[in-house]
């Protein structure tokens, strides 16, 4: 291959855009079938490419190594049209030999030397063209100082070291191309490369590298110190140093020993290291504490190193403000002072205001000068005192000038020795912006016997009632305390409860048990929370907004109680069955209810109704059974959705037994016996039911009965049967 024809390529870039602007005309030139590409009938296809990439001598196209690519070009023949149609992304594309040359949609690359088939296939035409790879150098080739460098070579840190790079071609002169190679070091902790000049950093052996189109030479590099150690001079301090935060830095110095004998010093030359700047930092030797811990501080000089261990820990226990916790301010207010007080470490304390550092973290809404806190506008700001390692920070909240002011509640009750926080307290401003200032009016009690205010708290002394007045500014608001007798227990009206969807529906009753056993009506008082979103709580009535099962809980001072709410659609109509009731005495019975809904679907009801008695000595009832209990008539009534049905209930006494007067009779006929019937209950009362019973007689031909009235009418015998309340008795008649 003529070497010139690569000193040459750059005579292609001259005439490859007129090989481009060619290929773009015959592209336009078929546009116009394109719109019926897939009906197009292909009669052959051909290559074209750049005529500087071929050699004509070895009749291919040339490529090299990690340099220019080559373009080829597919062109299909169409049927029936002159122009060509570029294919070169469609066709298929290989090389015979991808270790030599490679190919991807017609961009050849050339990977080693060696020559290399390549051939592209379109619609089952295929067509081939040699392709040839080689090196832009057959080497390349690392000098020293104008002569051919050494595969290894040693060097103290300290000594320069240049190296520079010639590529080699047959019959050509060599060429500098140390500017255009690629340098590498093996260890850059050793030394590192740019173009050719080496940088000595550390001690050992380091492999570098230039590599340029294929090609690499390297040069092993053993770096040694020139000095056999280096050591740290702490004064008394031994190998710890110690430091106290805010006090004196420590002054370290460095010196080496040279192989050749003696010391030197080396402090401002060394490289200072700390292996956490956060502890402590070194500047040529001197080291400043920064925070409490321990790091480690490394000296090294030209390939020798050595370290000393570095503690840092703060001279005082804790720093202590005045006040303590978050403080509050109006704008207008004068200037807060702040105190700070440290404790050290052999626990005595020190007034430090006028020497700590303060800060505020937002100067828009406060400064602060040796502690004093200037309010500036309405925010709120952190105020920071440090002082040498210890530090403590208040939170300082400025509120605006205000016109109103206004309590969250009027009334608040409570019972004795219960203590609660006060209520929320809003302000409203000039441009009528409500503010919360819970914590800077100042609370008093009118009746300090009944209840006293405390840390933000008010506590309830004996029973009664106290005005509590709240105050800023000259503005004041009052809410009253009513203390009551202390809670024992809270007694809901109902606990399962059925409201209609999207009604409003009154919340249930409910009544407190107090300490002394007195109830009392506490609807009014009780504030109501609701386990769900499906549901809306007003002042006096709830609403709900979607079908769903919540639990509503009640809540009056200390003691709560809930009820079970389930919020569904409309019943219409309420079926009980049976529509009456008797029962004897210690007997029960259940009750069905079934609801209709507006949609038409059908829900029982019974467990769900409220049920009541009218007269619980006569019947009870709970959940859909009804008991006996004594002899009587009452009637249960039962509730839902508002809607109610009642069942009249009859008890009766259960009958035990039938006695008649008389087991058996005889007559003459025209005789008459009046029988008697007395029934045994099982209350032990009995009573006579001869008129209540039912009289038969087997054969009205001997004789008849009436209400217990027996007449014999001829001769002969007869039964007669008195039935009452399912029992049946007997008497034998004969008449003669």
């Amino acid at each position: 291959m003529n070497f010139s024809l690569r000193l040459n390529k750059s005579l292609k870039g001259t005439r490859r855009w007129l090989s481009a602007a060619l290929a773009f005309v015959l592209v336009m030139t078929s546009m116009t079938g394109v719109v019926n590409a897939a009906e197009d009938t292909v009669n052959g296809i051909e290559f074209n490419y750049d005529s500087t990439d071929y050699n004509s001598s070895t009749s291919s196209l040339e490529t090299f190594v990690e340099d220019d690519q080559v373009n080829l070009t597919v062109f299909a023949s169409i049927s029936g049209s002159s122009s060509k149609k570029e294919v070169t992304a469609d066709a298929t594309w290989k090389s015979s030999n991808t270790a030599l040359v490679k190919v991807e949609k017609g961009i050849l690359t050339g990977v080693g030397k060696g020559t290399a088939t390549i051939s592209a296939t379109y619609k089952g035409y295929t067509i081939s063209i040699k392709a040839s790879s080689d090196y832009v150098y057959d080497s390349v080739t690392l000098m020293q100082n104008g002569i051919t460098a050494p595969a290894t070579t040693d060097i103290e840190i300290g000594q320069n070291l240049v190296f520079t790079l010639n590529g080699l071609k047959a019959n050509q002169e060599p060429k500098n191309v140390t500017s255009d190679a690629v340098w590498t070091t093996s260890n850059a902790a050793i030394a590192t490369v740019d173009e050719g000049a080496i940088t000595l950093l550390g001690v050992g052996a380091v492999t570098i590298t230039a590599k340029l189109k294929g090609k690499s030479d390297s040069i092993t590099v053993n770096v040694t110190s020139p000095y056999k150690s280096i050591t740290i001079d702490s004064g008394n301090s031994g190998n710890l140093v110690e430091l106290d935060i805010g006090y004196d830095d420590k002054v370290l110095t460095a010196s080496v020993a040279p192989k050749t004998g003696g010391t030197l010093p080396v402090t401002n030359e060394a490289k200072w290291v700390s292996a956490n700047e956060k502890v402590a930092s070194v500047k040529k030797g001197v080291i400043t504490a920064v925070s409490a811990g321990k790091t480690t501080i490394t000296v090294s000089y030209k390939g020798v190193s050595t370290s000393i261990d570095v503690v840092v820990r703060t001279a005082f226990q804790s720093i202590k403000l005045s006040p303590e916790k978050e403080y509050h301010l109006l704008l207008q207010d004068a200037p807060l002072q702040v105190k700070a007080d440290v404790l050290d470490n052999k626990n005595n304390s020190d007034d430090v205001t006028d020497k700590a550092d303060w800060t505020s973290s937002n100067v828009v809404v406060a400064t602060v000068t040796a502690g004093k806190i200037f309010p500036k506008s309405v925010g709120t700001t952190k105020i920071t005192a440090n002082y040498k390692g210890v530090s403590r920070s208040i939170e300082i909240t400025v509120y605006p000038s205000i016109t109103e002011l206004t309590v969250e509640t009027e009334t608040i009750d409570g019972y004795t020795e219960i203590s609660e926080n006060l209520p929320k307290v809003m302000a409203t401003t000039f441009d009528g912006t409500k503010v919360d200032v819970s914590k800077i009016v100042v609370w008093t009690s009118a009746d300090e016997k009944v209840a006293t205010i405390k840390d933000g708290q008010w506590t309830a002394k004996t029973l009664g009632k106290s005005v509590l007045t709240a105050a800023l500014q000259g503005y004041k608001t009052n809410v009253t305390l009513v203390v009551h007798m202390k809670p024992l227990k809270l007694i809901a009206g109902v606990k399962d409860l059925s409201i209609i969807l999207g009604k409003e529906t009154p919340f249930p009753s409910v009544t407190v048990v107090n300490e002394d056993g007195e109830e009392e009506d506490i609807s009014s008082r009780v504030k109501w929370k609701s386990s769900s979103e499906d549901i809306v709580l007003k002042e006096k009535s709830m609403k709900g907004l979607d079908v769903a099962s919540i639990t509503l809980t009640a809540t009056y001072l200390t003691k709560s109680v809930t009820v079970r709410v389930k919020i569904e659609e409309e019943i219409v109509k309420l079926v009980v069955d049976p529509i009456s009731l008797d029962l004897y005495p210690g007997r029960s019975k259940s009750v069905k209810v079934t609801g209709y809904y507006k949609s038409g679907k059908q829900v029982s009801l019974g467990s769900k109704m409220n049920w009541e008695s009218g007269n619980p000595n006569i019947a009870t009832v709970s959940s859909t059974t009804v008991k006996g209990v004594a002899v009587g008539t009452t009637k249960i009534t039962g509730s839902y959705q508002g809607k109610t049905v009642i069942v009249p209930v009859v008890i009766s006494p259960k009958l035990k037994s039938l006695v008649l007067s008389s087991k058996s009779v005889q007559l003459s006929p025209g005789g008459i016996y009046s029988a008697k019937l007395q029934a045994n209950f099982t209350t032990g009362n009995p009573a006579d039911v001869t008129d209540n019973a039912v009289w038969t007689s087997s054969k009205a031909s001997v004789a008849t009965v009436v209400n217990g009235k027996i007449i014999a009418v001829s001769k002969g015998s007869a039964s007669i049967k008195a039935t009452y309340a399912g029992k049946s008795v007997t008497i034998r008649v004969s008449v003669k």
